[in-house]
């Protein structure tokens, strides 16, 4: 393994790093992120754990650690520990809207659309939204799948007259469903459950049952991308004393789509250093990113 002399940033975090507390670190594009945690692993003889959610950027992560660390997705020690036992159902073929509906007991619902009148809500498209709220509650931290996760269904309800949503219609289907995604839950924790079977169902269930990471340190990577049931996995570890670095750049988030959130938030380290050296462009592209930065609301990191 090449060795490099740290910038006074890396030594920043090095010296953190031996404090033994746990802390974040903001790094941009091409400030050596990964060099700088293949240094913090190196600087001790503990034993760690490194986690991203990204398959290929642990592969990478992999080449370049100390032996000391063992490095996973978080859905890869889920597997090992839960997901095994569900490894049938990953490659179950697609089940049809209505499949599901007839399996769960769903009828169609019919609602009243303004002037538009009545409309049949399909027991196969609220079959879909069963599922997706499934999906929702494997995102989050939470307990137990309820209404709250029951995504909003656009065209049922109209608009007020200042365009804001309203919600007649949509209750009335988060007072119906909510039985049936208590149902396709059961079904989800069967290993011989029925149902369409999905990867983040198997890492909520691992959330679920509280574990313990064999780690002295964790280097938790690309944390403004993690979903919450991630970060509570983490944040779990933490609290029983575990030293956590968490890594990213929060203005990097590009997984909202699938629940991300800035898990930087969730952890409220009190500890934070930067990377803002930038090795993959000059200070020009440095001065418009800047430029960018500066717009937005509560973004600490600049580059150079």
């Amino acid at each position: 393994m090449a060795t490099y002399t740290p910038t006074a940033e890396q030594q920043e975090a090095l010296d953190l790093f031996a404090t033994g507390t746990s802390f974040a670190i903001e790094a941009g594009a091409g400030t050596g992120k990964t060099s700088t945690l293949v240094m913090l692993a190196a600087a001790t003889s503990r034993s760690g754990r490194y986690i991203a959610f990204n398959k290929a950027i642990v592969n990478d992560a992999a080449e370049k650690f100390t032996p000391n660390v063992a490095c996973s997705t978080a859905h890869s020690l889920a597997f090992r520990a839960v997901g095994k036992r569900f490894a049938k159902r990953l490659n179950a073929r697609r089940v049809p809207g209505h499949v599901i509906a007839r399996q769960l007991g769903i009828r169609s619902l019919e609602v009243t659309v303004g002037n538009a009148g009545r409309r049949d809500l399909a027991a196969g498209f609220l079959a879909g939204h069963v599922m997706r709220a499934i999906t929702r509650f494997c995102q989050t931290a939470d307990p137990e799948p309820t209404s709250r996760h029951i995504a909003y269904i656009d065209g049922i309800d109209l608009p007020d007259a200042e365009g804001r949503r309203t919600f007649e219609n949509n209750r009335r289907v988060t007072e119906y469903l909510p039985p049936f995604v208590r149902k396709a839950w059961a079904d989800v924790t069967d290993v011989d459950g029925q149902l369409p079977y999905r990867h983040d169902h198997y890492l909520k269930l691992w959330q679920l049952s509280e574990p313990h990471i064999d780690a002295d340190f964790i280097l938790f990577d690309e944390v403004q991308d993690a979903d919450p049931v991630m970060a509570d996995i983490v944040m779990r570890q933490a609290a029983r004393g575990v030293q956590v670095v968490l890594v990213g750049d929060s203005q990097q988030a590009i997984y909202e789509w699938r629940g991300a959130v800035n898990a930087f938030d969730l952890f409220g380290l009190d500890d934070t250093t930067f990377l803002t050296q930038s090795w993959r462009f000059g200070a020009a592209i440095a001065e418009q990113a800047n430029t960018v930065l500066a717009m937005i609301p509560g973004a600490l990191l600049r580059l150079t």
